[in-house]
């Protein structure tokens, strides 16, 4: 059985449904994939990134267990995105629904040199790039309060597999600004 660390996140309503209702309702649709959510965070407001981009996102994290391998949580959470109306896009852009897997069983794939690679990008680069392969953990973990914050409430002893730190030390080590800030939503 893997334990995975999903982010989820939602800046655009879907017919009649809020963006809460669009996270709430992709947990069940997590379930019928046979990913089991044993935990989820408060929902958080935080601002679209860059500022004014778009919208404020309802963001949030959930632990979950599955037989699935993660190439095919991964299939999975790509699945749940599109029939939530996920379109192809830009990267970064306002989306229904973003579903990002952050680790599972605190494995590095597919490897410490090219989780580096991504790790170190600029963020120019970041909006230009984007890998062929998962990459665990996430990237971008330690750079983002709205996946921090809500990964510390679902598993607080959780370890960054690289650089050795929990959410907590991640959080406290950054000087946040402005434009970060979280709201309980």
């Amino acid at each position: 059985m893997n334990s995975y660390l999903i982010a989820l996140g939602s800046n655009l309503h879907l017919a009649q449904l809020s963006k809460v209702e669009i996270l709430e309702k992709a947990l069940l649709a997590m379930r019928e994939w046979e990913i089991n959510v044993i935990g989820v965070s408060t929902w958080w407001e935080s601002r679209a990134s860059p500022a004014g981009s778009g919208p404020n996102y309802i963001n949030g994290v959930i632990k979950a267990l599955s037989k699935l391998t993660p190439d095919e949580t991964l299939q999975c959470l790509k699945r749940i995105e599109r029939y939530f109306g996920r379109k192809e896009s830009k990267r970064w852009e306002s989306r229904t629904l973003d579903l990002d897997l952050l680790d599972c069983n605190n494995m590095i794939l597919p490897t410490k040199m090219i989780f580096m690679k991504w790790f170190s990008l600029s963020v120019e680069l970041q909006l230009k790039s984007e890998p062929r392969q998962l990459i665990l953990p996430h990237p971008r973990i330690q750079d983002r309060l709205f996946v921090l914050k809500p990964l510390l409430e679902v598993s607080p002893n959780w370890i960054h597999p690289v650089l050795g730190k929990k959410a907590q030390e991640l959080m406290e080590e950054t000087v946040w600004m402005a434009q970060d800030s979280l709201n309980p939503f």
